[in-house]
């Protein structure tokens, strides 16, 4: 599994770190790129730094197959990849707070072949209703949560999340 950071959080924030330890868990090698765009790169930015994690990933073993997993701007990249055929229709991927609201994002998983997980907050402000009710993947909406993953002034909710995003990964990879 390839993972792709969000904006400033590297793959080491709450709502990508969990999901990583689940693919651990089930067996699976983790390249994560470790970028913290401190300010907004372009698509290109994006998709390059995606494409040479895909190559170092390529060279670091002898593996058949390849999966990846964006969170918030990272599911940008995987989006390029998607449409400019680096990668195939095929590959199976996790999309962390998606920017649903973008048209390239939303033709991305509609090209999909493989089922992809979608998980998004209710208060986030990419989150589209209508965008999901047309999706053909697993979604976990994750309600009154924001961005990050997190339920703004409600701690115990935030910290109830985590175990959301290791289920969800779990059984989407089962």
């Amino acid at each position: 599994m390839v993972v792709l950071p969000g904006f400033m959080g590297g793959w080491n924030t709450p709502a990508t770190y969990y999901p990583v330890l689940a693919l651990l868990d089930r067996g699976f090698d983790a390249l994560c790129l470790d970028s913290i765009y401190s300010e907004h790169p372009t698509i290109d930015v994006l998709a390059a730094d995606a494409r040479a994690a895909l190559e170092a990933a390529r060279r670091a073993g002898a593996y058949s197959q390849f999966a990846v997993a964006g969170k918030s701007l990272g599911t940008l990249a995987i989006a390029e990849l998607l449409l400019d055929g680096t990668i195939g229709a095929d590959t199976a991927s996790i999309w962390l707070t998606p920017l649903l609201r973008n048209e390239r994002t939303k033709r991305a998983l509609d090209s999909l072949e493989h089922r992809a997980l979608i998980v998004i907050g209710s208060a986030d402000p990419h989150y589209d209703p209508e965008a999901l009710r047309t999706l053909r993947h697993t979604v976990a909406v994750i309600e009154g949560a924001n961005h990050g993953l997190a339920v703004d002034g409600d701690a115990v909710a935030s910290a109830e999340i985590p175990r959301r995003l290791v289920a969800a990964v779990r059984d989407y990879v089962a």
